[in-house]
């Protein structure tokens, strides 16, 4: 019985972990992932962890999709089909089945086959077999293995198979919530949308921190949280710093000149007795506004 899922691979900073660290760090990108579609009215269940791919399924996959993208901690993901199979011949009618209504005559195939688990065959027996099925049933496609038109992907995982035709570009990172909470000093500048992007890409928990709350600041909160798992901001005002020394493990400028950076990290340092950092300083142009772009997108 066919049944369609989201597969996604995490990021490989992670897999470089060890076991504890990553499951760890599995645990928290599962959590980002439910209060992402949660507080986007989808539901999520978790169908399985295996090797290199998590495995759910949501109550509105293609809505899904969009949100996805703004997850730090996945690599790719893909819209799968999932099937289970008990032999060869299973496996070459899935493959069939799901070709004929992903190819179409004169296009050129490839497949692309991963497999994890104890069979009685090889990916390589999987891709010949299953590709000549392919080619004896459908009239005018080819096979074009370096730069195919369409390429189907399968992972074969035990008695089950995930078939898809993309593999959709996370925004890769870490989860956020993996490492420490920082405060980010807010007045409602653009740098501090990007300053933000980044801390939360290296999985931090961020907090602005403001004098005031203004529109713009009110704005750049609105952007962030759609990087945050939309969950909202908890603003600290600068005058309670002080108390947040337990709570923050350092403080976050938003100052790309070099010299004013160095300058006004000295004096907040001073003043608050924070370790402070300036990630934007000396940052690459192309990528600040990359990075800008697409957080106000």
């Amino acid at each position: 019985m066919k049944e369609t899922v989201i597969i996604f691979r995490p990021s490989s900073e992670i897999h470089l972990k060890t076991h504890f660290v990553k499951e760890f760090f599995f645990k928290k990108l599962l959590q980002n992932i439910k209060a992402l579609l949660k507080n986007n009215k989808i539901d999520f269940t978790l169908i399985g962890k295996y090797s290199g791919i998590i495995v759910f399924k949501t109550s509105n996959n293609n809505n899904a999709v969009p949100l996805l993208k703004k997850i730090f901690g996945i690599h790719s993901f893909s819209i799968a089909e999932t099937h289970s199979f008990s032999s060869m011949d299973d496996l070459k009618e899935l493959f069939l089945v799901f070709a004929k209504k992903s190819l179409s005559k004169g296009n050129s195939f490839a497949l692309k086959i991963s497999r994890n688990g104890k069979h009685a065959f090889s990916s390589k027996d999987v891709a010949v077999k299953c590709g000549q099925k392919i080619m004896d049933s459908i009239k005018g496609i080819k096979v074009n293995l370096s730069k195919p038109e369409k390429t189907i992907f399968a992972d074969i995982i035990k008695n089950k198979v995930f078939l898809y035709l993309e593999k959709i570009e996370g925004i890769k990172g870490l989860p956020v919530g993996v490492e420490g909470k920082v405060g980010v000093l807010m007045q409602g500048k653009e740098e501090e949308l990007v300053s933000g992007f980044l801390m939360m890409k290296r999985g931090c928990n961020i907090f602005p921190v403001i004098t005031e709350i203004n529109p713009q600041i009110k704005k750049n909160f609105e952007l962030l949280s759609k990087w945050n798992s939309f969950v909202e901001f908890k603003p600290i005002f600068y005058s309670e710093i002080e108390k947040e020394k337990k709570f923050l493990s350092a403080l976050i400028l938003s100052e790309r000149t070099q010299e004013k950076a160095l300058r006004e990290m000295t004096e907040l340092a001073e003043q608050t007795g924070f370790v402070v950092f300036s990630p934007l300083t000396l940052f690459p142009e192309d990528k600040f506004k990359e990075i800008l772009g697409l957080v106000k997108k």
